[in-house]
């Protein structure tokens, strides 16, 4: 691609004009004189304007006098004549821009009349060649007419993007136009330039797919005061930009002044209804594809996202209901994704508000590309939001993958008059789009019909030869004639199709021009009041200069001292089974919300037991999965851990680690001092220091219960700008993702035929701690149940496995953990205490019950699950954590929880189990 700017020597200028305007070589006196003005500096325009007002030009494009001798007929050619001339027009458009009357007025015989002229020069304008579907459409066609054989000239207002163009060809000369304007804005420059290319380039044909601005008329008659013919792209519906009464102005402008057009193109049946209805030669010819044949293969459909590709606004393409709909998706499709394809002028502001709908973890913001076809392979359904379209070049692009579409209701578009490959639903009906959506994504079977539609309806648009129709068009135009209405039988659907949208349109016109939806204050939009007084408004100010340099001295020292501060090591291997999986729900959240917390080949280290579980739930985000502790851990480092020594001091407080404390300040707060607490003045400070520095607190007393996987992992959400309350909500939610990627690992690794073994009544009453449910309390609940009484599982090694033993109850061993999984999973009934088994059920169920007494709820449950909780605490509750293995009796001196030496507690475990 290459720009051309109008630069020629003078005497190959002016020699240019000679031969395109007078039809001859220049004359040697004569040309010496413009050439020795050009040389001194004056405009080629004015040479143009001087030739094109000289006798030799008036006489040569005069049409034959009237009656010799007749005053009124000499008036009536001068008049035609002045019409004719290009310096009438461009003197017109600054006193008649916009001027209904003036437009009424002007007769479409005053224009040199047409004669024959072989098409060779095409001229083709849109101002800009990038980031649109119109652009896009230019691009092919230059291309398509260049192969014809015809040459073509691109004309823009915009300079050449070789970076962001759309490929037009390497050899097209291109020329950059004063910008055009939707209102008058002092349109003579443009029309100057705009004549002064046609003339120089000798082109045959204009052809302007600039559709809706005020300054196409104007190009137009430039272009027809040359005699040169011109065709209109008209590249949307027919009623696009009528949003209010005062628009009928505007559109009622376009009509009377298309009419001196050649031709109108359009893109649908049922445009070329509608201006043939208005005395507007149109034909309809479809938009080239960006491709000449179909790809060889169809996207997967196989994944739960969907895409929509379009310039970001709210206006037309609506981008706000797309994101207004997506919540409602993930109501029922959780796991679903956005592709959001585009740039446009608001992006930004639809990622501020995909932020504030809570939805950013799921929508993934492309911006503006080349490289569509990447994200439409990605894809198993389209999602199209517009208001109006003309010819959405889109719906070529993935259906020619397979891709089905589901959109608002566009009836005037060739694309859907078939009925196939897609699904329509109302316009701005966002709960029926998400509905329609999830349908396809959960029926896979649907979603493959329909793309092997949409596959066949563009394989047939591409079967019709668009060069033959162009071609026609052209050779029509080349006769000199007026170009005639295709002969078509009555169009009854668009003659219906148009009533009916005009019906809606004229409806409509009571609301304001442009109507905004009403839409929430987005956080940034906020208005932040000033300090009413003055004296504070100037401390505040003042405040501020004097923080700039230690901000701008802190900014600059941390880049370079701390250059990276996602995580690198993640050591999880020193703390139990339950807590790894509480720690990882938190790692989860941030991770599936597209937080940046981990870099590139982040290692993360759990027990060696879990390493295969936690390879199917963090390998989809590139963490390293190893088994045990890091011999070498790479910096920065997380850890729930608290510093020991006083480098993790340096490397927590001060550098880039983060050793969280997770449990001592909660530690503190309970009824007795855990066995072994260190009081010590050092682990004092680390404590007051951790809370500050970490968690924001003054004090280990301002603790409070919540879920360790939250806890930990706050203090990160909150660095990235994640607060509390979003990563609560995206806790909940993102426990569905969680649950499917545990059921099919359980499920991978179980064959149907073994699942049944698995289904009966499983007990776990045992945890390391002393919260586990005594066996005579066990005994009882089995009691109550009859016949259908509950296995107990507790293992060999366990400390409460003797008194099981003794209690009668068989006590039974799980040699495999993954046995653990399968039951857990596929139990009829499942009773656990706060343990281990509790977090895995959690994890994949919320149909069991769980048993809760040393410990509350808001610590040890997870956000999102929803288990039957029966819970009893005592007076000694919540006490500190201690294991079976190392202490015959709690931290109060009891064998077991004081919460269980109640019936009525007893009871209420046994009528949970029963209902």
């Amino acid at each position: 691609m290459k720009s051309a700017n109008i630069k020629f020597s003078p005497d190959d200028y002016v020699a240019g004009l000679y031969r395109s305007m007078l039809g001859r070589e220049p004359d040697p006196e004569g040309a010496r004189g413009y050439v020795a003005a050009l040389r001194k500096g004056a405009s080629p325009v004015w040479v143009l304007a001087e030739i094109q007002n000289s006798a030799e030009y008036r006489a040569r494009i005069a049409p034959p006098m009237e009656a010799a001798g007749s005053i009124a007929a000499a008036a009536r050619v001068a008049k035609k004549k002045a019409i004719k001339d290009l310096d009438f027009i461009i003197k017109s458009s600054e006193k008649y821009f916009n001027d209904i009357d003036f437009f009424q007025r002007l007769d479409v015989s005053l224009f040199p009349a047409p004669a024959p002229r072989k098409i060779r020069t095409i001229g083709i304008y849109y101002w800009r060649m990038n980031n649109g579907g119109t652009e896009r459409v230019t691009a092919r066609q230059v291309q398509m007419w260049s192969a014809m054989g015809y040459r073509v000239i691109l004309l823009t207002d915009q300079e050449p993007d070789p970076i962001n163009d759309y490929e037009y060809g390497e050899d097209i000369q291109r020329f950059v136009l004063p910008e055009r304007m939707m209102f008058n804005n002092y349109y003579p420059p443009r029309g100057r330039a705009l004549a002064d290319v046609l003339v120089r380039e000798q082109v045959d044909l204009f052809v302007t797919n600039q559709w809706y601005e005020l300054s196409t008329i104007w190009d137009v008659l430039v272009a027809k005061s040359l005699g040169i013919p011109s065709v209109i792209g008209w590249h949307n519906c027919f009623d696009a930009g009528i949003h209010g009464v005062d628009d009928l102005a505007v559109s009622y402008l376009r009509f009377l002044s298309y009419k001196h057009a050649d031709a109108m193109v359009v893109l649908s049946q049922v445009d070329r209804v509608w201006f043939e209805r208005w005395g507007i030669t149109a034909r309809m010819i479809h938009n080239p594809l960006t491709f000449d044949s179909l790809p060889a293969t169809s996207a997967a459909l196989t994944d739960n996202t969907i895409v929509w590709i379009a310039r970001v606004e709210r206006h037309q393409k609506r981008v706000d209901l797309l994101l207004k709909m997506f919540p409602l998706l993930l109501e029922q499709v959780p796991d679903a994704k956005l592709l959001v394809v585009g740039g446009g002028p608001d992006l930004q502001w639809a990622r501020e508000y995909a932020d504030s709908l809570n939805i950013r973890s799921r929508v993934h913001f492309v911006g503006y590309t080349t490289e569509v076809e990447r994200y439409i392979k990605q894809a198993s359904v389209h999602v199209m939001t517009s208001d109006f379209e003309g010819y959405p070049m889109v719906l070529g692009e993935v259906w020619s993958h397979g891709v089905p579409s589901v959109l608002f209701d566009l009836p005037q578009l060739e694309y859907l008059r078939t009925g196939k490959g897609h699904i329509v639903v109302r316009q701005g009906e966002i709960a029926e789009m998400a509905d329609a959506v999830a349908g396809l994504l959960l029926n896979h079977a649907r979603r493959r019909k329909l793309g092997s539609e949409a596959r066949e309806v563009v394989s047939d648009i591409i079967a019709d030869n668009l060069d033959i129709a162009w071609g026609r068009l052209f050779a029509e135009i080349e006769t000199g004639r007026p170009v005639k209405p295709e002969t078509l039988s009555t169009d009854v659907g668009s003659m219906k199709i148009l009533i009916d949208l005009l019906g809606h349109r004229l409806l409509s016109l009571h609301r304001p021009n442009f109507p905004e939806p009403r839409l929430p204050v987005l956080p940034s939009a906020v208005p932040v009041q000033p300090p009413r007084k003055r004296r504070t408004r100037i401390a505040v100010k003042v405040a501020h200069a004097i923080a700039a340099p230690y901000y701008l001295a802190k900014k600059v020292t941390s880049a370079r001292l701390i250059p990276e501060r996602r995580l690198r090591t993640i050591d999880l291997s020193n703390v139990g089974l339950g807590d790894n999986l509480m720690i990882w729900a938190g790692l989860f959240t941030l991770l599936d919300m597209g937080v940046d917390v981990c870099a590139p080949a982040c290692a993360i280290h759990v027990q060696p037991i879990l390493a295969e579980l936690a390879e199917r739930l963090f390998g989809r985000f590139g963490l390293e999965v190893r088994r045990g502790a890091p011999h070498e851990p790479v910096g920065p480092i997380y850890s729930p851990l608290p510093p020991e020594n006083w480098r993790e001091w340096r490397d927590t407080y001060i550098g880039r680690d983060w050793r969280m404390n997770w449990v001592e300040a909660l530690d503190r707060q309970k009824t007795f001092p855990r066995d072994g607490a260190d009081l010590t003045f050092a682990k004092r400070v680390r404590l007051r220091v951790s809370e500050y520095v970490l968690f924001r607190r003054d004090s280990w007393v301002q603790a409070t219960p919540s879920y360790i996987g939250y806890r930990v992992w706050l203090p990160l959400a909150v660095h990235h700008k994640v607060y509390p309350l979003q990563f609560m909500t995206q806790m909940k939610r993102s426990l569905g993702a969680v649950r499917h990627i545990f059921g099919d690992y359980v499920d991978n690794a179980t064959p149907e035929a073994d699942r049944e073994a698995f289904r009966h009544r499983a007990a776990f009453p045992a945890g390391k701690s002393f919260q586990t449910i005594p066996p005579n309390v066990l005994a009882q609940v089995n009691a109550r149940l009859g016949a259908d009484t509950f296995a107990c599982y507790v293992q060999n090694d366990s400390a409460w496995h003797s008194d099981f033993e003794k209690g009668g109850l068989e006590p039974q061993h799980i040699g495999d953990l993954m046995d653990t999984f399968r039951l857990v999973r596929y139990a009829d009934s499942l009773l656990t205490t706060d343990s281990f088994t509790s977090h895995l059920a959690q994890f994949m169920r919320d149909d069991f019950v769980l048993v809760l007494s040393r410990d509350m709820r808001e610590n040890i449950v997870h956000p999102g699950a929803n288990p039957v909780i029966v819970a009893h605490h005592p007076a000694c509750a919540p006490c500190n954590y201690q294991e079976r293995y190392h202490f015959d009796t709690c931290v109060a001196g009891y064998k077991y929880c004081l919460a269980f030496n109640n019936a009525a507690f007893v009871d209420e475990i046994a009528a949970a189990v029963n209902v």
